[in-house]
């Protein structure tokens, strides 16, 4: 039974930000899809997010043949190939962006989060940098598979942090790890088995700041996904649209006349999943016990920062993962 990904695309300004710095791409072949966010570099960002854009779907589309190759006849040394390629993209996307800021005053610690997401028959590969996120919602129920790289995310995973305290941080807005802004790069990459139904999220801060897991199962799996998609747009921008907002969503269905079995909601995780972990970058401190917020204000100083991002009080679920 042949899966069919669509993607839809939408990307919003927001209300406060005077130009947008997310850039986004659907193949128009639907075999993937890029998502970023750019910041820093006295408002270079969206140079950052552009070419990150550019240089991984030209990367890709060089890949065309092994793309195909693996989606007719999945194996494990293919799947091995796509990984590295897509890890290879990333890379070189990093490298080119630092150099850059490098390069050009004006454009100094320009950097970028990227998601990528490679569409091959039953199966969807995720390489991630940052805090934009991929979701998977099944039936009507979402999981968060990627994790933020950020400081208070960090420190929450060490256990120096809890889940409310790291929702409310001032260091969650502190990226730990970002295309373009270190001459490497740490890449979170993981596999997905798709089913009939599935639909994924790719999206920026400024769109899964405003929703709770719960909420965006609901939006995401509401009938359209274009009007899906157009709403949570909205409601991001009326509850405050503090940063630009954009998402794409793909929805996996089959051929005509195929029909698809129940899908189980038991089978969705409630907690990220990422099968083939990437180290955190040496700058980063994994062992924070006893340090806070204001005692990391040196660190910041090497990192991104996203300026308009709110701080907001925890919310009611905020000890579950978005």
């Amino acid at each position: 039974m042949a899966l069919i990904p669509r993607a839809v695309m939408r990307s919003d300004v927001g209300v406060v930000r005077e130009r947008n710095e997310d850039a986004a791409h659907v193949d128009e072949c639907g075999r993937f899809v890029i998502v970023a966010d750019g910041m820093g570099g006295h408002g270079a960002g969206d140079v950052a997010s552009a070419m990150a854009v550019e240089i991984v779907r030209a990367c890709l589309e060089a890949e065309e043949a092994m793309l195909a190759a693996y989606a007719a006849d999945p194996s494990v040394a293919g799947r091995t190939l796509l990984a590295n390629q897509m890890r290879r993209a990333v890379e070189r996307a990093n490298q080119l962006v630092y150099e850059r800021s490098e390069r050009e005053a004006d454009k100094h610690q320009m950097g970028s989060t990227l998601e990528l997401v490679v569409l091959c028959g039953h199966e969807a590969f995720i390489a991630h940098v940052g805090d934009s996120r991929t979701y998977l919602v099944r039936g009507a129920r979402a999981a968060q598979l990627t994790s933020d790289h950020t400081v208070a995310e960090t420190m929450r995973r060490a256990g120096t942090l809890s889940a409310e305290d790291a929702e409310a941080s001032p260091m969650r807005s502190v990226l730990s790890n970002a295309v373009g802004v270190t001459p490497t790069v740490s890449v979170d990459l993981l596999r997905v088995e798709l089913r009939p139904g599935d639909r994924l999220l790719v999206c920026s801060d400024g769109l899964h700041d405003y929703f709770t897991r719960d909420e965006l199962a609901l939006h995401v799996a509401a009938g359209d996904p274009e009007a899906a998609l157009a709403r949570m747009i909205d409601q991001a921008r009326q509850a405050g649209g503090h940063d630009n907002i954009t998402g794409v969503m793909i929805e996996v269905v089959t051929r005509p006349a195929a029909t698809a079995p129940p899908i189980p909601l038991d089978e969705v995780e409630e907690e990220p999943t990422n099968p083939i972990s990437m180290p955190v970058p040496p700058s980063v401190p994994v062992l924070l016990d006893g340090v806070s917020d204001r005692s990391l204000a040196n660190f910041v100083d090497q990192t991104l920062r996203e300026q308009s991002r709110p701080n907001p009080a925890p919310r009611a679920d905020a000890g579950e993962q978005n």
